[in-house]
């Protein structure tokens, strides 16, 4: 830990709290087979589910901004380890629906418990106050490395 306090450079301070936190969910994400590009694509077609929306392939590709083709295999990945399925639109037999089964909704929460627990961590370092002025700084830094890239 001492490294880390004599470093003076903030971006690497950033890198190593990711990382810290990182390793738990790389942890959760090797016991179920996931990688974390697929992780996030389940999380994607879970938030959009809750919110009554039926997503495509094309939604996946847009949301990680990966090919076509890099999403098609990813999507097929994840069927075959039962993670999610998909159904054909009525009307168009090209176009599929894709959806959570069980098993890829149960993962998705594990990995919500997850987060919830590092931003509990986070929050039992700060008080209030501290919480309101760090996200409202976040808030800033993201805002400007948005602008800058």
């Amino acid at each position: 830990m001492g490294i880390v306090l004599e470093n003076k450079r903030l971006y690497d301070k950033i890198c190593y709290l990711h990382r810290q936190m990182y390793r738990e969910n790389i942890q959760l994400f090797a016991k179920f087979g996931v990688s974390p590009v697929q992780m996030l694509a389940m999380v994607f077609i879970r938030k959009k589910a809750v919110q009554g929306i039926k997503v495509m392939q094309k939604d996946v590709e847009k949301f990680i901004n990966l090919r076509a083709s890099s999403v098609s295999t990813l999507i097929s990945n994840l069927e075959t380890k039962g993670f999610i399925i998909r159904t054909v639109a009525e009307g168009d037999a090209r176009a599929k629906f894709i959806e959570l089964t069980e098993k890829g909704n149960n993962i998705c929460l594990k990995d919500k418990q997850l987060m919830e627990k590092s931003d509990k961590a986070i929050q039992s370092a700060l008080a209030d106050d501290e919480q309101e002025e760090f996200e409202r700084l976040l808030t800033k830094i993201i805002d400007s490395v948005s602008e800058n890239n």
